[in-house]
């Protein structure tokens, strides 16, 4: 795999959104070249948040000579202000630049990185979806990776616990994401991913695949809890008599020394802990995380983890002070930014998702 490096950058201005991103962009590191942006910013409806994703790629391409992958997310970030995830490549890879995606060569693999793909003013989000899977399938297809060889997703989905019809929002999602899935080898496992709400901007994916990589590509169970994939029906949400697919993801996947962490929450076995404690919730998601990346979980080779970057997201506005103060005290020194957005399940309060290496005895790095 190619060395990587996400740096979070929050706007220090108060201004026009243009303001605020091109802020941002001034104080990114100028030494690395910039493989990707994720901006997190409020938008109250899908007409709003075209037209701020049309300023925030307007502004990143004056910018950059070579534009990299832009993505943007319409989750709140804690103090309003526009945030940015930027990825950064540290060298020893060849970069191809298209559209949509990034291809990045080196003597180790070949990579494939997306943009949030989507289509905001195309039908429902079942519809939306398909035509997102679609389009996924078309860029694998260019550059001859199986859609077995996705080992991240981010799922991103307005407003996804809402029922239209009698069928939430993200039960349509995981249907036509299972479709996608269909007919792909998943014998090493499904991608480790994250499916989460956003405030607008109907359904959008990013997708990371790899290819080629000879070192360890495998899933993480945690023993705290049930594989997504097995899930019962009883936890499967829709008010019709159907047949609901499963959620097709990893709890983590280990690539290499690398481990991306999935969307975790307080759910034990297949049940969410049901406190409506905020506190509580945060301590409970941060102790089945840490069985998770516990090295004994990980690898009989593995001595330590260290998580590189963490993502929380959190319902209520009003409960963000407390989880953020419960998460920073238990993760120092680590990265953290804080997103308001909704959970895949009504009952849950908040949810983590992360990066981090392993050190292993054989490597000893």
């Amino acid at each position: 795999m190619t060395e990587k490096f996400t740096e979070i950058i929050t706007s220090s201005v108060d201004g026009t959104l243009e303001e605020q991103c091109r802020d941002i962009l001034a104080r990114a590191c100028n030494e690395y070249v910039v493989v990707s942006i994720v901006y997190f910013f409020a938008a109250k409806d899908t007409d709003v948040y075209i037209s701020d994703d049309r300023i925030l790629h307007s502004v990143t391409d004056s910018v950059f000579s070579e534009c990299p992958l832009v993505s943007c997310v319409a989750q709140r970030p804690m103090d309003g202000r526009l945030v940015a995830e930027v990825t950064y490549l540290k060298g020893g890879a060849e970069i191809e630049r298209h559209d949509d995606y990034s291809v990045l060569r080196s003597s180790e693999c070949v990579e494939l990185l997306t943009r949030g793909i989507h289509y905001p003013s195309s039908g429902d989000i079942g519809e939306q979806s398909v035509k997102v899977f679609d389009r996924i399938r078309n860029i694998l297809e260019s550059e001859s990776f199986a859609v077995s060889d996705i080992v991240r997703q981010w799922n991103y989905i307005d407003h996804i616990t809402a029922v239209n019809d009698g069928i939430q929002n993200y039960q349509l999602f995981n249907d036509a994401r299972s479709d996608f899935y269909a007919a792909a080898d998943w014998s090493n496992g499904y991608p480790a991913a994250t499916g989460i709400g956003c405030d607008a901007g109907g359904v959008m994916v990013v997708v990371y695949a790899v290819k080629g990589f000879a070192e360890a590509d495998c899933p993480i169970d945690n023993p705290l809890q049930i594989p997504a994939h097995k899930y019962s029906r009883n936890v499967l949400a829709s008010g019709k008599e159907i047949v609901r697919t499963t959620p097709k993801f990893e709890r983590a996947r280990l690539l290499g020394d690398t481990i991306f962490v999935s969307g975790t929450a307080a759910i034990k076995g297949e049940n969410s802990e049901l406190s409506d404690d905020a506190r509580i919730q945060s301590e409970e998601a941060i102790d089945v995380v840490e069985h998770l990346v516990e090295p004994s979980n990980i690898s009989h080779e593995c001595t330590d983890f260290r998580f590189d970057l963490i993502r929380v997201y959190v319902r209520r506005p009003q409960d963000m002070d407390v989880v953020k103060d419960v998460f920073t005290s238990h993760f120092r020194d680590i990265p953290i930014h804080f997103l308001t957005a909704d959970i895949c399940r009504p009952e849950l309060l908040l949810e983590l998702e992360g990066v981090g290496h392993v050190v292993s005895v054989r490597e000893g790095r």
